[in-house]
């Protein structure tokens, strides 16, 4: 895949509201990932797990005494970046607001289940894979 094609993608996944792109041609792949506001591309002959960069916490973000987060959407949860890639978060794990805790797929796109407030994540409600509907709860903060 030459250069100036992989420009033009990662062009138009910056322009988009997709988190995700993928492209094959012949024996070539290409992914693209946005995370944190930056383009993330991973190329190779065969399928290779995303790169994934963490989040860095904000300074003054609220706190909650419980709160669910919820799917916004119906879809499958993936609670990890990638097949063999360390889980978004844990449980026990001190999260900040804006931080991503999974990503929903629908219709081949992913969109990102991110945290409404800062807090400590005491459970996770459903398994990776799972087909969630819009309104499940997926987490409890504490």
């Amino acid at each position: 895949m030459d250069s100036e094609r992989i420009k033009g993608l990662i062009d138009l996944l910056a322009e988009s509201d997709l988190l995700e792109l993928s492209l094959t041609e012949g024996d070539s792949t290409i992914r693209l990932f946005r995370q944190a506001g930056k383009v993330l591309a991973s190329e190779s002959l065969t399928e290779q797990a995303p790169v994934s960069t963490p989040l860095l916490p904000k300074a003054d973000t609220p706190t909650v005494a419980a709160l669910e987060i919820k799917a916004n959407l119906y879809g499958v949860l993936h609670l990890t970046p990638a097949v063999g890639e360390a889980p978004f978060v844990t449980v026990g794990e001190q999260i900040e607001a804006g931080q991503t805790l999974a990503v929903i797929e629908a219709m081949k796109m992913f969109h990102p289940v991110k945290a409404k407030a800062a807090g400590r994540i005491t459970a996770i409600l459903a398994q990776s894979g799972a087909e969630v509907e819009a309104g499940q709860s997926l987490f409890r903060l504490g």
